[in-house]
Parts: C-alpha cells; structure tokens; sequence
C-alpha cells in the first residue's frame, strides 16, 4: 500500500474538476514512475495510489458493477496478469487531459506488447461508477450534486442564455455553428448540439 498523497493542481477552472480512476496495467506497471512523473507534470492531484493485484471475482464484480465502461471487456483478461497501479486523479478537465496522456504512454505500450498500458474512466459516468468501486470513500452524493448544479449555473447557462439571445437577433443561417463554440466542453457541445438541433426542428415543424 502506497501512502496517500494529496497534491494541488493548477485548477484552470474550478467549476470543470473531476475526479477519475486511472489503472496502469500490468503489461505497462514497470513504466509506473514515468505516468506519475507525466500526470504531475500535466497538474493532475493524486488523491490516492495503491498497487492491486486483480482476481477473476474482482474483475466480474467491477464488469458488473460499471457497465458504461465498454473497454473494460476488453482488458479484463489481462488484469489479472500481475500487478496494477490503481490512481484516483482529480484535474481541471481531467478527461480531456487524460485522454492525451494516455495515448502517449498506450503508444509506446504497444510497441512493446501490442495493447494498452492504461486505462482511465472515459465519462463523468464511468468515473462516478469506478470511483465508488474502487474508493467509496471519496463518493460524496451532495458534492457531485453541489458540483453539478456549480457548473450548470457559472459555466452554462450564462453562455446559453447569451447564445439564444445572440441567435434571436442575428437569426444565422446555421444558428448552431453559431451557439456551439461558446462552450470549451466537448462533451457538453456534443449534447448542446443535439439539444439545439432537435429544438429548431420542433419550431420549424
């Protein structure tokens, strides 16, 4: 067991912190130091570290238990291969992040294994899901509704009410490539962009 360390990220927004689980398997857990020293370097905080050596009933019972993780059918097989550096990160846009750190250190894992060398919650759902199987501990349901509600009210609804009423004035030809760009989430533009277009099809309906 690692001792629990605590670092301070520079938080680049407050209101877009979240916090993931992120696994260095077994056929990259020798490269461990290189993916801390890279998570440190890229702001993320280590909320917590410890080594795991997964058994078949654990990996059953975490397939079970996160269903919105797909890839973890894929690399369960290999869990219980050796050892794991199981992370609770938290970071500014931490998903984002994540998502280039990790294909970094899976590219050189695949030269030397042919498969990935980490895996790392890919949705605020999946995050949430691997964070209460893993560290219940730091599951706070009145936090994750605090920070949800935090974010809708500084982050979106501001930028939306300016882009409808933007849109109401200008009236553009594709009103959302217009609105979209305000948003610096990718995947909340995902979601806005289907809201947006399903809205303007039921009024020209």
């Amino acid at each position: 067991m690692y001792r629990s360390e605590i670092s301070k990220p520079q938080l680049e927004n407050p209101n877009l912190v979240d916090r993931i689980i992120v696994i260095i398997l077994p056929n990259y857990f020798y490269e461990y130091e290189g993916v801390l020293k890279h998570l440190r370097k890229e702001n993320f905080g280590i909320i917590e570290k410890h080594v795991k050596h997964f058994k078949a009933d654990d990996v059953m019972e975490w397939k079970s238990a996160d269903l919105e993780s797909q890839d973890i059918w894929e690399l369960s097989d290999r869990l219980s291969d050796g050892p794991c550096m199981l992370l609770l990160c938290q970071r500014a846009n931490a998903f984002i992040e994540m998502r280039e750190v990790a294909r970094y250190h899976n590219v050189i894992a695949h030269r030397m294994s042919s498969n990935d060398g980490i895996y790392f919650s890919k949705t605020t759902i999946a995050a949430y899901h691997d964070t209460l199987f893993f560290f219940p501990k730091y599951i706070d349901e009145k936090a994750i509704l605090k920070h949800a509600k935090d974010y809708l009210s500084v982050e979106v609804w501001p930028k939306l009410s300016q882009g409808l009423a933007r849109l109401a004035v200008e009236r553009p030809d594709n009103p959302i490539v217009s609105c979209i760009p305000k948003f610096d989430n990718i995947y909340l533009c995902y979601f806005l962009q289907k809201w947006l277009a399903e809205h303007l099809q039921q009024m020209r309906s």
